[in-house]
Parts: C-alpha cells; structure tokens; sequence
C-alpha cells in the first residue's frame, strides 16, 4: 500500500511540475515526503514539498505566472466581447 501511496503522490508532483514548466516555472527541489503519523495529523502517507526557494525565485516564479494568467485574462474578456455569430464559423459553411 505504501507504494502505491507514493506513487500517487510522485504523480500529482510531476503533473504540477509539468504544468508549472509550461509558464515557466521550474520547480527543481520539489519531493514526496513520507508523513510522520506520531508528529502529525494529515491524513495522506506522503506530502508534497516545493523545495525551498530564495524571495527572489519566488518573485520570479509568481512574476511569471501573474503575467500568463494576465494574458489569459485579457485573452478571455476579448473573446466574451465578441457577438457570438463572429465568434464561430457561419451559418451552413461547410
């Protein structure tokens, strides 16, 4: 059962690696952590750990992403902005 705990843990770390390396973001120190059950109260087997990271990494890393998700902002208003009709393709076009 460990196992497969840990394995499910690597997974959710690696899926967060890879999104976060698609706006940049490199986490390199990132682990599955084995949870101490006598030091704490968290449920899961293994804890996810970012690393550790100076402030201006940190700065960079959330620099980084506040700019795709600006983009991602303004990109979403511009297409809610647009009539529907020229927003898709017309009506009958094959």
């Amino acid at each position: 059962m460990d196992d497969l705990d840990r394995e499910v843990a690597v997974g959710a770390g690696v899926r967060l690696v890879n999104v976060l390396l698609r706006f940049g973001v490199n986490l390199e120190q990132i682990s599955a952590d084995k949870v101490c059950r006598s030091c704490t109260d968290v449920k899961d087997a293994y804890r996810i750990s970012l690393g550790v990271l100076t402030v201006d990494d940190t700065h960079a890393m959330a620099g980084q992403l506040e700019s795709f998700a600006l983009e991602f902002e303004q990109m979403r208003e511009l297409l809610c902005s647009i009539p529907a009709r020229q927003a898709g393709p017309a009506e009958g076009s094959v």
